[in-house]
């Protein structure tokens, strides 16, 4: 282990680190120069020598016409309906009305009548 009476140069050079340190910390926080616009400008060139860039741009294409097609009529909720519902998920249209659905609202979901839907409550 070193003593402290063998190095006596130490103490120096711990002081000469801080205020080196110090200075530099003090110089980040230093309040920096002020900018003015008078510098500024006298650094740019004059306007006059300067062409301003600017792209030329083709006009734009004319856009094609789209010939409207008439639109089928939508299908009706009985061609959608499904005829049958599969028993796998008969547990599932019990739970559906246990908990607050109506039984139109479940054969809404399901895509059936609403009778496929009482005959499957019935068959449960």
């Amino acid at each position: 282990m070193l003593d402290r009476r063998q190095r006596p140069h130490s103490r120096g050079d711990d002081r000469e680190r801080i205020t080196k340190a110090r200075q530099a910390a003090e110089a980040l926080f230093a309040p920096k120069p002020q900018v003015t616009e008078q510098s500024v400008l006298d650094s740019l060139p004059a306007a006059d020598s300067r062409k301003p860039r600017v792209l030329a741009t083709s006009p734009p294409a004319p856009a094609p016409l789209i010939e409207v097609e008439k639109a089928e009529p939508p299908v009706r909720p009985e061609e959608q309906m499904r005829p049958e519902i599969p028993v796998s998920k008969f547990a599932h249209i019990r739970t559906l009305v246990k908990y607050g659905m109506t039984v139109s609202q479940v054969a809404e979901v399901y895509g059936v009548a609403v009778g496929a839907i009482e005959r499957a409550l019935r068959q449960a």
